[in-house]
């Protein structure tokens, strides 16, 4: 079935398009538009109440963008988006990042936001014994572009050093977190295995398309990008994908 609507990401901010990366090689064809909530960013230290609503309008301004699907590339808000039902498929990242955490073996960590180990999201949908570790800090280092610097590192230290030769496995409970990997094995080990959630959804997503539609048309796939706050500072200069717009929008 010919289906050319968007697939409709969203995310807190820039964390997000590590997902989509993702998303573009395995679905070349199809058009997305990818949304950085960045007004509101960060997700992970607000209440329960104030990120139910949030997550709830960021639906809805893709459901009014007329997208054929809603993917959730953020952690925190998928822990917070259970309660919501919608006329378009909704995929939610943490089920299929358990998944394959269910697959591994040795020791495994969680590495997410003070509010995704304190809800105990992945808790529900893992099956083996694991520890967690709250690292909100990282999102505010991501976003204002201050990777690979010494307060990465030094941050990457402070919070995992008791980990230190203890974990096989580390799931990046949030999408953020991919451009951390190198302060994290930094501190875990190079032969730690990294079970990148922004890595696991294309799975869900075929599933998803084989009943939605394909787009499949040959000529170039579109890629809207927009956030909801200063796009002047929406930090994009890692992308590896080529976009058609960056926008700023009101939502």
């Amino acid at each position: 079935m010919y289906n050319d609507k968007y697939i409709g990401v969203f995310d807190s901010g820039v964390g997000g398009l590590t997902a989509l990366e993702d998303l573009k090689k395995n679905f070349p064809n199809e058009n997305f538009l990818y949304l950085g909530d960045t007004l509101r960013c960060p997700y992970g230290t607000k209440t329960k109440e104030e990120l139910e609503k949030i997550v709830e309008s960021d639906i809805k301004y893709l459901e009014d963008c007329d997208c054929k699907m809603i993917i959730i590339a953020c952690n925190t808000a998928t822990a917070n988006s259970y309660h919501i039902n919608s006329n378009v498929p909704i995929i939610r990242i943490i089920e299929p990042t358990c998944e394959v955490a269910n697959e591994s073996e040795g020791s495994l960590i969680v590495l997410a936001t003070n509010y995704t180990v304190n809800s105990k999201a992945y808790s529900r949908f893992l099956k083996k014994d694991h520890y967690q570790v709250p690292c909100s800090e990282w999102v505010e280092i991501i976003e204002h572009g201050k990777t690979n610097s010494k307060e990465s590192f030094d941050s990457a230290y402070n919070l995992l050093k008791d980990y230190q030769g203890k974990i096989d496995n580390a799931i990046l409970a949030c999408t953020h977190f991919g451009l951390m990997e190198k302060e994290i094995k930094a501190v875990l080990g190079e032969n730690v295995n990294i079970i990148n959630s922004s890595k696991c959804l294309s799975v869900k997503v075929k599933e998803a398309l084989d009943k939605v539609g394909y787009n499949s048309l040959k000529e170039k796939a579109k890629l809207i990008i927009r956030c909801t706050n200063n796009k002047e500072a929406f930090n994009v200069s890692w992308l590896s994908l080529k976009y058609d717009s960056l926008e700023e929008t009101k939502i």
